[in-house]
Parts: structure tokens; sequence; C-alpha cells
């Protein structure tokens, strides 16, 4: 039986990242408009705002207090910090006025943290990969790993923040390099692990390995194969919020008190995509939303993190199907 539930796991991840990574371009390939689908629209919001407030699940669940306490500020005060400030530009509106440059600023470094983040969680999911092979990912993966959120960020950004602002940015006889660039880098991850695979043959002998890093590896290229930002960016950002609603949804069911802890992730996941959804419409909404995906960002990073000793505890027995080799 855990062996079964270890593969139906793996199966899911793997159909919720692959759906969005070859469905979007299909239809970018088909000139389907991307605003015209209800089923686009609603996987955008369902992998956009509904998978950052799922994080909330996570106060309902008594075994992850442990983490919670030994970081108080990052996940009682930031949390109510961010909240205050987007209830006060909520309530200003229009009164609240971000200057460009300085929302510029803000839009940058979060697109930065955002791709880096998301190649995180694709490290985090090839480390479990690993586990359930009953190996370790060699050191080094992470670092080739970072090179595809560069590569896609070099392809991608100028028309993201561009998109993000209303305006075009006055860089647009660099773009030919940047997309040289982005390739030149792509070519030198694909490269890196290459030669890490050659070198560490026992670990990416295991199926689950390889397939877990070649999607990890090519997880941003639609960034450099398809014309349409729109397509591009949610191609990757849709699969990578589809894989964290799998990962909570996990983290829910295997909860002592289950009757509870699932409909407590449903109703995070849905009512609080919903009210994340209203921040939107002049800049000091639209950065309020950045800063709250923020949150879930600092949260996430010690929720997650298999050295953080409590953390580790909490997920080890949350994912014991995949840990435990003996089962």
């Amino acid at each position: 039986m855990p062996h079964t539930k270890r593969r139906q796991w793996f199966a899911a991840v793997l159909a919720v990242t692959l759906l969005p990574l070859l469905g979007l371009p299909l239809l970018a390939a088909l000139g389907q408009p991307f605003r015209s689908s209800f089923v686009l629209g609603l996987g955008v919001f369902v992998g956009g705002v509904c998978h950052v407030a799922s994080t909330l699940y996570f106060y309902t669940d008594a075994d992850a207090r442990p983490v919670m306490q030994r970081f108080r500020a990052r996940f009682y005060a930031l949390p109510l910090a961010a909240l205050a400030l987007s209830l006060l530009a909520l309530g200003a509106g229009r009164q609240f006025a971000i200057a460009d440059d300085l929302v510029l600023t803000l839009f940058f470094a979060h697109l930065v943290w955002l791709y880096f983040h998301y190649q995180k969680q694709n490290y985090g999911l090839l480390a479990f990969a690993a586990a359930a092979s009953g190996k370790r990912t060699p050191e080094g993966t992470l670092t080739l790993l970072m090179l595809p959120p560069l590569a896609g960020g070099l392809a991608s950004f100028p028309q993201l923040l561009a998109n993000g602002l209303e305006r075009q940015l006055p860089i647009a006889h660099w773009l030919p390099f940047l997309d040289a660039l982005a390739w030149a880098v792509y070519a030198a991850a694909a490269l890196g692990m290459a030669r890490l695979a050659l070198r560490h043959r026992d670990v990416f002998a295991q199926p689950l390995v390889r397939v877990f890093a070649l999607t990890a590896l090519g997880f941003y290229l639609p960034a450099l194969l398809i014309a349409d930002i729109d397509y591009a960016f949610w191609s990757y950002a849709i699969a990578h919020g589809l894989q964290y609603l799998l990962m909570v949804g996990i983290v829910s069911a295997q909860a002592r008190r289950r009757w509870f802890a699932l409909p407590a992730f449903v109703l995070a996941a849905i009512a609080g995509g919903w009210a994340l959804n209203r921040f939107g419409g002049t800049h000091a909404l639209f950065i309020c939303g950045i800063l709250l995906t923020w949150v879930h960002f600092a949260l996430d990073a010690r929720l997650w993190r298999m050295s953080e000793p409590t953390a580790r505890t909490f997920l080890r027995r949350r994912f014991a199907f995949i840990f435990n080799q003996d089962t």
C-alpha cells in the first residue's frame, strides 16, 4: 500500500506539472487568445492566488506550531504587518500612490525571487524523488538548477515588467542579446547536469530522479520558446501552484484530525485566494499583493526546509510514505 501511494503521488505531481507546461504552449501555438478561456482563467486563479493563500492552512495545523514558535517574527509579526499595509492601501484607494520607479524596482525584485522560488520547489521535489529511491541529490545540483530560472528571466523579464507597468520599457534594442544569452545559459545548465549525471550514475540511474531532474531542467523553456508572454509565464506559474496545492493537500490529508484539516486547507485556498485577488487595480494594491506573496515565500522557506529540525520532523511524518524505505 505505501509503495502504491508513493507511485500515485509522484505520478500526480508529474501530471499537474506537465499539463500546464505542455498544454499552454499548445494553446499558444493554436493561436487561442489567452484571456478567452474560462478554464484557463480558472487555472490562473487556482495556480496563482489560491496556492499562495493555501499557506494559511498551516496556522490550523497543531503539528506545524513547533516550526512557527521557533520563528515568531516571521510567522506572526510579518503577516500581520503586510496585512495591515494592504488593508490601509485598500481603504485609501487611489490616494495611496507609489512612484513608478519604486513599483518597477519592487516588481523586478518580485520576479527574481519568484523564479528562484519556483525552482527551489522543483529541487525539493527532486530531493523527494531521490529519497524515495533511497538516494540523495548530489552536491551542486541546486546550483546548476538555478541556471534555468536565470535563462527564463533573461528571456521574459522585459515583457513581464512592461506588462506589469502597462507601458513599454526603453530596452527594445537589448532583446536579441538577452535572448541569445538566455539560450547560452540554458545550454550551460544542460551540459552541467549531464556532467553531474555521469559523475553520479548511481543516483541518476533511478527513473524517478531522471524524470524530475529533466522536469526541473526544462521548467523555464516556455519563456524562451513562446512569443506570447502570458502563455509563457503562466505555463510554469500554474505548474508551480498546482504542485504546491498537491503538497499541502497531502500534508492536510495526513493530519491527525483529517476531518478538520482537509476543509481548512480547501477554505484557506479558495477564500484566501479570492481575498488576495481583490488586491489589484492601483499600483499601491498591486504592490500589496506582491508583499503578501512575499509573506508566502518567507513562511515556505521555513515550513519546507528539511535542514530545519522541527520542519524535518513535521514533513517526515506527513510524507512517511516517501521517506520510510522499509514500507
